[in-house]
């Protein structure tokens, strides 16, 4: 028996680094996993890696409402319900605070904080219907501490945080749990393009 037997959960940002780890882990305790990701073919690699019967893989923007909507449709279909939400998916851009772009810094928070607060507002109702279960959001230390040429991601994961708290205060009578996990550098196509 598996630490999750019987879960459901979605999974952003699950094509590849801790995004994929994590659906890899959730499965091997037991869990049925929806992989959401811009990577399709990447993702549906992993999906097929992890077998059919409990994982698949659906296009996911996180900037997109109807994205979200979709993907939480994909998990009741395919598994019945969904009792749980991994908030992953995030983008990095370094640059010094006077030199980045405006455009550049709506991107990183469009994806890191919106796109955490659209998988929260979107699959909280669901995981309620399904008797209660877990958000689990992805800040970083740079959301706590801050960090030298990273203003745009500082910045939305320290809003991660926030949304965190807050989420955890008005979801808790309802049966859903709402964590951060703050995790500091990972050696990840996200950090290292190269790995």
């Amino acid at each position: 028996m598996g630490k999750l037997d019987g879960r459901v959960f979605v999974i952003s940002g699950a094509a590849r680094g801790q995004g994929a780890e994590e659906a890899r882990l959730f499965v091997s305790e037991g869990a049925k996993v929806v992989l959401g990701d811009v990577l399709v073919e990447q993702g549906e690699r992993v999906a097929a890696g992890l077998g059919g019967d409990v994982a698949c893989c659906v296009r996911l923007d996180v900037r997109e409402e109807a994205d979200w909507q979709a993907a939480a449709r994909v998990a009741v279909e395919r598994f019945g319900k969904v009792g749980g939400l991994v908030n992953n998916a995030g983008i990095l851009r370094f640059n010094a605070l006077a030199d980045t772009p405006v455009a550049e810094f709506r991107e990183v928070v469009d994806v890191n904080q919106t796109g955490c607060f659209l998988g929260m507002k979107t699959l909280a109702p669901y995981i309620e219907r399904a008797g209660g279960g877990t958000i689990v959001n992805t800040s970083s230390y740079a959301g706590l501490t801050g960090m030298t040429f990273l203003t745009a991601y500082a910045a939305s994961k320290a809003a991660v945080v926030g949304m965190t708290r807050v989420a955890a205060l008005e979801l808790a009578g309802r049966g859903v749990r709402v964590n951060a996990v703050c995790p500091g550098a990972i050696d990840t196509p996200m950090t290292n393009p190269a790995a």
